[in-house]
């Protein structure tokens, strides 16, 4: 597992950056190193003001600068991993004789937010280190198979639409021939 962990104390605007990182394996892994590029997002995600008008929050944005720093230090994750498809057989010993630590079934710090599970915004402002779990990974899973079934039944319904469509111009072009 890769730890880096970068910490700054004065900031002069929020962004978002492509960070390089290079990895190099021990001699006995056969392998050559790696150069990856890891998005970070240098900005409070999780700052929610009430929409004009309204009382009720609106969709996250990104505050001032001043009230960001009302609302504590900025935190953001992504979990990244490697995969070896082929490895020689001299790394793919070594990565079995060490295997994985599994995941926890559950957590006792702040979940990792994403942008794309807006309900994970809230455990940033209780702050410290998320830790993954086996549960998140389930949820994680369970969200892809709901999109993915959302998906079918989209083209299902555009499917029908289409052959409706196919049907009637099929219909038109025999009724324009005969004239």
């Amino acid at each position: 597992m890769l730890r880096w962990i970068v910490r700054c104390d004065v900031f002069n605007s929020w962004g978002e950056f492509e960070v390089q990182i290079r990895i190099n394996f021990v001699a006995e892994s056969g392998e050559k190193a790696i150069t990856l590029y890891h998005h970070l997002k240098l900005h409070p995600w999780a700052a929610t003001f009430p929409a004009p008008g309204t009382s009720l929050p609106a969709e996250p944005e990104i505050p001032n600068p001043d009230n960001a720093a009302k609302l504590g230090p900025v935190h953001s994750w992504q979990y990244d991993e490697i995969v070896f498809n082929d490895p020689f057989q001299s790394f793919l010993n070594l990565l079995t004789t060490h295997p994985p630590t599994s995941l926890p079934k559950t957590s006792k710090k702040p979940i990792p937010f994403h942008t794309s599970n807006p309900a994970s915004l809230e455990g940033t402002r209780k702050g410290g280190v998320p830790e993954f779990t086996s549960t998140m990974e389930k949820e994680e899973a369970e969200r892809l198979e709901e999109a993915r079934g959302k998906v079918i039944k989209e083209q299902e319904k555009w499917r029908g639409i289409l052959i409706e469509r196919e049907k009637e111009l099929e219909r038109l072009q025999k009724l324009a021939s005969k004239e």
